[in-house]
């Protein structure tokens, strides 16, 4: 006997399918993802062998980086929330204000702990060599130049973490957590601000574009600074910015659909009353008139 696609066996009567709006599955997902976080976190990576003349890895390695740890976490994270805060607290309707709040930051929080999972794990599995892993190498001296090598054959490094950290470059973790907060927050403030409506001016759709150039500015600092390659930056920024597309269109409409800033399953009354594709008309009789005097009265 098949079982029931909707509930996939689980019992129909238990709060998470009764009340679908609030998406008991996807909280629960969101605890196991941040629970799986720490360990994939922390996973040695798979070291690839390299040369020592190899140009592409022997930039200098910056102690003192552009957008560090700390910095990365405030930018990709706390400004989504506190911009989230903000602007749910002066646009909210009230009819679903609390409703509206937990969604967005459900949606958030999967989109940022899903690609800080996904990038870490990709990370250590591919064990790419960062472009200033020579540095932290500190390879033995009279070693061959156009020999293949292991880290554990040529390094001299003391700090064993700053020199696997070095495998870890493809894709960027700073280029990928930033658009999954920075790309959501986007998404979510043209939803907000309508920025898709014929009737409200550009300078809106610049206010959610800064996001993005935010997350830009975050990813492309880590080319000057030798972390990471050109292409490590693109495939994080795009990993980055699938989840984050991904996990709001599971929330929320299109950010040109009639009612984009109402969560797909909101049940209350709230809507928008302009249609998207309004355009203000004249009334009839005013354009007559104004017609009639324009018409030459004689030759």
């Amino acid at each position: 006997m098949a079982i029931d696609r909707f509930s996939l066996g689980g019992s129909q009567r238990s709060f998470a399918y009764r009340v679908p709006k609030w998406r008991i599955p996807d909280l629960i997902l969101l605890i196991l993802i941040m629970i799986l976080s720490y360990p994939v976190y922390y996973q040695e990576p798979f070291q690839r062998q390299f040369y020592l003349n190899d140009l592409t890895i022997s930039h200098p390695y910056a102690v003192h980086q552009r957008v560090d740890d700390s910095m990365l976490f405030f930018y990709s994270f706390m400004v989504p929330l506190v911009s989230i805060l903000t602007v749910w607290a002066l646009l909210a309707d009230k009819r679903h204000r609390w409703y509206l709040l937990y969604i967005s930051l459900l949606g958030l929080l999967l989109s940022w702990f899903t690609t800080c999972l996904f990038t870490n794990y990709i990370k250590n599995w591919i064990g790419r060599l960062r472009p200033d892993f020579l540095d932290r190498c500190q390879p033995k001296p009279n070693l061959p130049l156009d020999t293949l090598l292991t880290a554990s054959e040529a390094c001299t490094a003391e700090n064993k973490n700053i020199l696997l950290d070095g495998f870890r470059t493809t894709p960027s973790g700073h280029s990928s957590e930033s658009f999954a907060g920075l790309g959501y927050l986007y998404l979510w403030l043209c939803g907000q601000l309508l920025t898709e409506h014929i009737q409200v001016g550009i300078w809106r759709k610049y206010i959610a574009m800064l996001p993005l150039l935010g997350a830009s500015l975050v990813a492309l600092s880590r080319t000057q600074d030798y972390r990471h390659h050109f292409l490590d930056v693109l495939l994080g920024s795009a990993l980055g910015y699938i989840i984050a597309h991904f996990t709001y269109r599971v929330y929320f409409p299109a950010i040109d659909s009639p009612v984009p800033f109402k969560p797909l399953l909101d049940d209350s009354d709230v809507t928008f009353d302009i249609p998207f594709n309004a355009i203000p008309q004249q009334d009839p009789d005013e354009t007559n008139d104004e017609e009639a005097q324009t018409i030459p009265t004689g030759i």
